[in-house]
């Protein structure tokens, strides 16, 4: 009898608290772990990532799934084993089954290992190298940015069809410069072209002065660069001051807009695939005025790569939580990012996230430095690829993340 009362009286609190529970679960936060630069090489970018996510979250009212989002921001120092100390703290003290961010390569690699092996998801925002979407490609994380095959074909193929075929290569010595350097000498070497020399410089350099001497003796037509972050700020202005562009074209396998807006007008010369331009259409445009308003301090006054990949991060997330139904259960909505088409992109098509690879297929952008433009208008878009026509093939990546 005792018994049955108990169970009886169980089955009487379970009725009375079960509306509570389910109000207070829908309430508790979805906790975003962000690991992204607040200092180092690539600080300027990181500040723009978070800006970006921030955005897209007011836009979606700080909510996904009618619970609130809490972005929880780790700062990377662009350095791998610090962000994989740091990802393990998000995952076992914050209990985080949800990671982005990660402007360089490296440390995107070293955040994917730990999502990884604690099954947790990872977007990696604003990493290029060749390597997250094969070799070190997971189940576990998606990429945002385009493949440096996607964008070192592009600029290669606007290059060899319009500037020259010879070619000397200034490549920053990790493996995103790597990358960058191996797709562009790929168009070259398949039409024709010819390699004049190749010269590859660490992290943290801020004296050119050895590399463009080099440069400035050789016979090529085109300077092919892969580099980023503060080395390239610094880059640019010597290759001015050494006036490289009087004697080649200077063209980059993926250009950041934050890193020509504080050169002055004579130091904007080059050619450059970028991953997005803020003014594509009357949606960048609007978006990126409101982003001004919004961050008036930002070391971009309009949507560059970084922000944008980030807010793209964020609104895709959200479309495969709603999609999933959870924001809990990590391989439901890994399912509903697999082939997901991300509509809220502010361009004229919907993103496609290949469920191959993880890989976010958009669009290249070539655009020109303008050395008389001031403000925002220090370039201007000459040619637009997608990405879909220059990312590896199954021939040249054979991953398939869809079998387990």
């Amino acid at each position: 009898m005792r018994k049955t009362i108990f169970i009886c009286l169980l089955g009487t609190l379970a009725l009375f608290f079960a509306p509570w529970a389910a109000t207070s679960q829908a309430q508790e936060p979805i906790k975003i772990g962000v690991i992204s630069p607040v200092s180092g090489n690539y600080g300027d970018h990181g500040a723009l990532e978070r800006a970006g996510m921030e955005m897209a979250l007011a836009e979606l009212g700080g909510k996904i799934l009618g619970r609130p989002v809490e972005l929880v921001v780790a700062d990377s120092e662009t350095n791998a084993d610090t962000a994989g100390r740091r990802v393990r703290a998000f995952i076992e003290v914050d209990g985080i089954k949800l990671l982005m961010g990660a402007v360089n390569s490296s440390v995107a690699m070293a955040v994917a290992a730990v999502a990884t092996e604690r099954q947790v998801l990872y977007i990696a925002t604003n990493g290029n190298s060749d390597e997250l979407t094969s070799s070190k490609a997971t189940r576990y994380m998606f990429r945002v940015a385009p493949s440096m095959a996607s964008l070192g074909r592009a600029a290669g193929t606007y290059a060899i069809e319009n500037l020259g075929k010879r070619w000397f290569f200034l490549t920053h010595d990790y493996s995103w410069g790597h990358s960058g350097t191996r797709w562009a000498k790929d168009v070259l070497t398949k039409n024709g072209g010819t390699e004049v020399g190749e010269v590859k410089f660490p992290m943290g350099t801020r004296d050119f002065s050895a590399q463009l001497l080099q440069v400035r003796d050789s016979d090529a037509d085109v300077l092919m660069i892969t580099a980023a972050g503060f080395d390239n700020v610094a880059l640019m202005k010597q290759l001015a001051e050494y006036k490289i562009h009087d004697k080649m074209k200077v063209v980059y396998t993926l250009q950041e807009f934050v890193d020509i807006y504080p050169l002055q007008p004579q130091e904007h010369r080059g050619y450059y695939a970028t991953e997005v331009s803020w003014d594509e259409n009357d949606q960048l445009k609007a978006a990126s005025e409101k982003f001004h308003q919004q961050y008036p301090k930002a070391a971009s006054p309009v949507f560059d790569n970084g922000n944008y990949n980030g807010y793209v991060a964020i609104m895709a997330l959200a479309e495969a939580i709603e999609k999933a139904g959870t924001a809990d259960d990590v391989e439901k909505i890994i399912a509903a990012l697999e082939g997901l088409e991300i509509t809220k992109n502010l361009r004229d098509k919907p993103t496609y996230v290949d469920p191959r690879t993880h890989q976010f297929l958009s669009k290249v952008v070539m655009v020109e430095g303008n050395p008389q433009g001031s403000g925002s208008d220090i370039w201007k878009i000459i040619r637009t690829y997608d990405a879909t026509q220059f990312d590896m093939t199954p021939e040249e990546n054979p991953i398939d993340l869809t079998k387990k």
